[in-house]
């Protein structure tokens, strides 16, 4: 009698202990789950890197080359612009440990706008790589990138045909310029890339771009005034890449206060950008302007931004990566 009770009060006792057991299998489990996909996030987010190639504007300062900036994901790069020095650059940034930017694996690039000082790096870009042995060069832009390209190689139509032609027999030079519309313009395996309108002043089309890859969101402004686009494109992401100036810079032009209003952002007006859009990191490029006393430093950039936006924000120089 007293062997049969024991069992009659065991089973249940056993099997609250197999429940509790299994409680604890599965919440291990989860959290397992849970701190693999961590993990992984951490991992995709390392594989994507934003590298500053050129920061700088038309003057010509040896520090800041033209504006130039290249999206790594995972073993793929990809431009957006080509800026005075692009090529030279790239080749520098492989140099310190970004592999993906060898001359010859710049074979995607994005333009945001015609201007010289983003476009006069092309026939670079198009030329040097080729030489070195890259097979072919895809490149999305504005209306008018595809006229650009055409009058490039027939420019150099002479050096082409010498070096195909020649004795040192080199591949065909396969270049497909894009003209594209708002919109996504280009996508693949490690990269959805979408193209938006921004004020530029008086050109009738310039773009900023988001790229977002399985780590990263990432938005870079081009040139432009305040833009609603760049809030709308920016909410979320993880990383803003936008041009600025100082309203105490100055510029040897006739009514150059309008011509800033209307084509660059002011370092207040960024801030409320940056206010509204909440990025996880402002990074500023394109600082536009010398002051009174001649190149307005870095931390007077950063006191004024920061007098009324109080997240994350560097101003970037060129190689920095991110």
């Amino acid at each position: 009698m007293q062997k049969q009770r024991y069992r009659e009060i065991s089973w249940p006792a056993v099997a609250a202990l197999a429940l509790v057991a299994f409680a604890v299998t599965l919440g291990s489990l989860a959290a397992g789950q849970s701190e693999s996909k961590a993990q992984a996030s951490s991992a995709e987010k390392a594989q994507t890197k934003v590298v500053l190639l050129g920061t700088g504007t038309p003057r010509p300062y040896p520090d800041r080359s033209g504006p130039a900036t290249a999206i790594v994901a995972g073993a793929r790069a990809y431009l957006v612009d080509f800026g005075p020095g692009v090529v030279r650059r790239a080749a520098a940034a492989a140099e310190k440990g970004t592999p993906e930017l060898e001359s010859t694996n710049l074979k995607i690039a994005f333009l945001t706008h015609l201007h010289s000082d983003h476009t006069a790096g092309y026939p670079d870009l198009i030329l040097t790589p080729w030489v070195m042995g890259r097979t072919e060069l895809d490149v999305y832009g504005p209306e008018g990138l595809e006229e650009m390209t055409k009058h490039v190689l027939e420019a150099w139509h002479e050096d082409i045909e010498i070096r195909t032609k020649g004795l040192e027999q080199r591949h065909a030079l396969v270049v497909r310029a894009h003209d594209v519309k708002p919109g996504v313009v280009y996508k693949d395996e490690r990269v959805t890339v979408t193209a938006f309108r921004v004020p530029h002043g008086q050109w009738p089309e310039a773009f900023g771009y988001r790229f977002d890859t399985p780590g990263k969101s990432i938005v870079i402004s081009g040139d432009t005034s305040p833009s609603e686009e760049i809030v709308a494109h920016c909410q979320p992401c993880d990383v803003l890449i936008h041009e600025v100036y100082s309203p105490e810079s100055v510029l040897v032009m006739p009514d150059y206060k309008m011509y800033r209003a209307k084509y660059h952002t002011s370092t207040s007006e960024l801030a409320e950008i940056a206010n509204r859009a909440k990025p996880g990191i402002l990074v500023i490029y394109h600082t536009s302007g010398r002051g009174p006393n001649g190149r307005i430093p870095d931390d007077q950039l950063l006191r004024e931004i920061q007098k009324t936006y109080h997240g994350k924000v560097v101003i970037g120089h060129d190689l920095e990566v991110y």
